[in-house]
């Protein structure tokens, strides 16, 4: 896993990349998202985003799950079966 220093962001919907996985907080105001190619975002807004703001790259699905609960997002779905 390679953190994104400073502030990067992408915008929605993603291009050449698809949503795998999110995990969101209580009361899904929040989420992370980790994506095919194996970035971790977080979108804004939470549903429909317009825009990603990249947390790191090269993460692989394990590292994903540990970040998202070590920062407080709980809830996982994957939804790469959704798109």
């Amino acid at each position: 896993m390679k953190a994104v220093p400073g502030l990067r962001i992408v915008r929605g919907p993603l291009v050449r990349d698809t949503e795998s996985c999110r995990w969101y907080a209580e009361g899904g105001e929040a989420c992370l998202v980790w994506t095919v190619r194996g970035r971790l975002l977080e979108p804004y807004p939470t549903f429909g985003p317009a825009t990603y703001r990249v947390l790191a790259v090269s993460v692989s699905r394990d590292e994903a799950d540990q970040y998202a609960l070590g920062h407080g997002f709980p809830h996982v779905r994957d939804t790469l079966s959704y798109y």
